[in-house]
């Protein structure tokens, strides 16, 4: 990918007596390229190769370290390194800008950019730190058990994980196991009793450089951790009767990379890096509830501009599915900051507890004009842990609490198909959601939609007998047969009173439905293609020899 240039002429503007941070772009990675590449692909983390092996992928030029010279000659001339991107073929540092210019001449110096802020997400005022009382969590206790779900399984978070079909994918048994899900975020404080039983792979902390990404009180801005915690706690939290995590079986890698104060703003090096090391780990699935709406002007959201954004882009290349906050900037158009606005990252948009979508939810589109958000899910009400607390719990607005319920919901469909590549799940994710049918810049495809995008694409529907008797035992008398044109062919019953049936997973193809009682066919309908999903609702009228009407459309 090229990269867009910045002249000195643009630099010149940003001029100061103090050091500024810059991104200084590569001409190449050296040279013995190939016998370097070889040597890299036998240290690098078999999950990684894993993961990168779903979608086509292997290690190559771009994973090679920066070459050392390089930087050995940046360092001489006085320069820190503040991080370093394999991806970009850059480190950032620190520099003065009266020293560009001579910086700029080195030979394999092949451009010079300015270091962009990175701003949280962030939470809405209104409604912050609303504690959940007793009386509440044990309300919502009984309403779960009302409809068959664990008692006391959920507590007031229930509404968060029903109204994206979490509830009904952990009645399936699926939790998150076996997925390695990455965090970017400001930190993370791992006392609360929802987080005690957190399955933690690695952490870093990339603004300090050590291993311990937690509040520390000699170096961190006071709440420093609380934001990462609170979004941590939406996918991984477990405490039945108060709160139940969208994957809280999966492993977690957790990056802090944006140090908070008054201005809550980090330099995007350090997004970068977490990025480049959450995929190297072998991250499946990540959330970051950041976004950059700073230095870049409206038309630099094109998935093109932004450092991060394009490292978010590859990442996706190889294998992650990328969930991150569409920001707080709404309701103008085009307040999508990035990485949101990377063309296979899923940004995700905030509705309230009816599926409204909220005021301050930042809407599209791009500036290349592409739909943004993506998806979205609750971002008004969200009840997630009170950071600093081992034991109370609130609801917390923004498109930060919505970012890592939708990120789980894409842990689960991963858990679902392994085998998946990142497009695919992307693909399910949207296809299934609640506008998908529609999709625009203000809901994206719509509302996360679990439970279909782990059944996609599928042919689903009502067959409606209308006799005298009804009823399950009834409608048992009755089969269903799916044909392809590639002449494979499945069967169904159905189920329930209503007369429900599902043929999830299917592969590509034309498919024809026959509605069967015992051996007598009532009914056929031919020209069925998938993917996308399909419903199809059929009304037979029985006691009339096989006539029957049928209504069949693409899943809303």
């Amino acid at each position: 990918m090229t990269l867009p240039t910045l002249t000195l002429a643009l630099i010149v503007q940003v001029w100061a007596a103090t050091p500024q941070r810059y991104w200084v772009y590569f001409q190449d990675k050296g040279i013995d390229v190939n016998e370097r590449i070889v040597s890299l692909r036998a240290e690098w983390p078999e999950n990684s190769f894993q993961r990168r092996s779903k979608a086509g992928k292997e290690v190559d030029a771009a994973d090679l370290p920066v070459n050392k010279d390089y930087i050995d000659a940046l360092i001489k001339k006085g320069h820190n390194i503040v991080q370093q991107s394999r991806w970009l073929n850059a480190v950032s540092i620190e520099a003065e800008a009266k020293d560009l210019p001579s910086l700029n001449s080195l030979p394999f110096i092949a451009d010079i950019r300015y270091v962009a802020s990175l701003q949280s997400a962030g939470v809405e005022a209104t409604g912050l730190w609303t504690e959940i009382s007793s009386a509440e969590a044990q309300l919502f206790s009984e309403k779960c058990a009302a409809v068959g779900l664990p008692a006391g399984g959920y507590g007031a978070s229930w509404q968060q994980a029903a109204q994206i079909g979490a509830d009904e994918a952990h009645l399936r048994g699926l939790s998150g196991a076996g997925v390695l899900i990455g965090m970017l975020d400001t930190g993370f404080d791992l006392r609360h009793r929802a987080l005690a039983g957190l399955s933690l792979v690695a952490q870093y902390d990339f603004i300090f450089n050590d291993d311990d990404p937690s509040w520390d009180p000699r170096s961190d801005p006071r709440g420093q951790a609380h934001h990462g915690t609170a979004c941590l706690s939406v996918i991984a939290g477990y405490d039945p009767g108060w709160l139940m995590g969208i994957a809280p079986r999966a492993s977690f890698a957790l990056a802090k990379t944006e140090l908070t104060g008054s201005e809550t703003a980090v330099e995007e090096d350090y997004w970068v890096a977490g990025i480049e090391w959450l995929e190297w780990l072998g991250a499946d699935v990540v959330s970051s509830s950041l976004t950059y709406r700073d230095w870049y002007d409206e038309y630099c959201y094109d998935g093109m501009q932004s450092p991060a954004t394009r490292a978010a882009q590859r990442a996706v290349e190889l294998g992650v599915v990328i969930c991150v906050s569409a920001g707080n900037g709404g309701p103008g158009a085009v307040t999508i900051g990035a990485p949101a606005d990377a063309v296979d990252v899923l940004a995700i948009a905030a509705v309230d507890s009816n599926g409204i979508l909220t005021n301050f939810s930042s809407r599209g589109p791009a500036s290349d004009g592409r739909i943004k958000p993506d998806l979205a899910a609750k971002g008004r009400g969200v009840v997630c842990v009170s950071p600093m607390t081992w034991d109370r719990y609130a609801r917390w607005n923004g498109t930060s609490l919505a970012c890592p319920l939708a990120a789980g919901a894409a842990a689960l469909v991963v858990e679902a198909h392994p085998d998946w590549p990142p497009t695919k799940v992307i693909e399910a994710l949207r296809e299934t959601a609640s506008k998908a049918v529609r999709p625009a810049n203000d809901y994206g495809w719509g509302i996360v939609d679990c439970i279909s995008a782990i059944d996609y694409p599928m042919l689903s529907g009502i067959i409606h007998i209308p006799k005298k008797f009804s009823g399950s035992l009834y409608l048992a008398q009755y089969s269903l047969t799916l044909t392809s044109t590639d002449g494979e062919t499945l069967q169904s019953k159905i189920v329930g009173q209503y007369g429900h049936y599902t043929f999830p997973n299917l592969a590509a193809a034309e498919w024809a439905l026959t509605v069967m009682e015992n051996e007598k066919a009532l009914y056929r309908c031919e020209g069925l293609v998938v993917p996308p999903s399909l419903r199809l609702d059929v009304i037979i009228d029985a006691d009339a020899d096989g006539d029957s009407d049928s209504d069949g459309d693409n899943k809303e």
